[in-house]
């Protein structure tokens, strides 16, 4: 801290103190969780799985496009859905680098209970995973260390 902030400190009787600031956020894994179960209540919610048209502004002008969800129509299976599972609109890679313009789909039948079913037992499937385990460890950039995300 500089002289004279120090100094207007003491002329009001201000004190300062070092805090650590802890973060109590999510576990990376309970993000994921979170995340799925957020997409199967809207899932539910919805009478298929047709993908809303929504207004983006795009290079300045308004335009009409898909929404961004967890699953869209198969571009080879008329009657299928390709789904990945996202944390904040990003893919979830399973511990793996995602390439966010050719990534890994799963797929199923173009049903919303199908569509249900198959997030359920992911989600179950990861609910039994350590918080620690090689499918919670985020990248930070190419040719850095793995983290481990426990908590924020």
């Amino acid at each position: 801290m500089s002289v004279e902030l120090n100094e207007f400190m003491s002329e009001i009787g201000l004190e300062t103190t070092k805090e650590v600031r802890i973060r109590g956020g999510l576990t990376y894994k309970q993000k994921v969780i979170n995340s799925i179960k957020s997409e199967i209540k809207l899932i539910e919610k919805r009478v298929d799985l047709k993908l809303l048209k929504i207004k983006k502004r795009i290079d300045g002008e308004i335009t009409e496009v898909n929404e961004n969800r967890f699953w869209k129509p198969s571009n080879t299976k008329p009657n299928s859905v390709v789904f990945n599972i996202k944390v904040k609109s990003k893919i979830f890679g399973f511990g793996e680098e995602v390439d966010r313009y050719s990534p890994n789909y799963f797929q199923c039948v173009n049903e919303k209970d199908e569509l249900i079913k198959k997030l359920t037992q992911i989600m179950e499937e990861l609910e039994k995973l350590e918080i620690n385990h090689k499918f919670f460890q985020l990248r930070k950039k190419k040719n850095e260390e793995v983290e481990t995300e426990l908590a924020g």
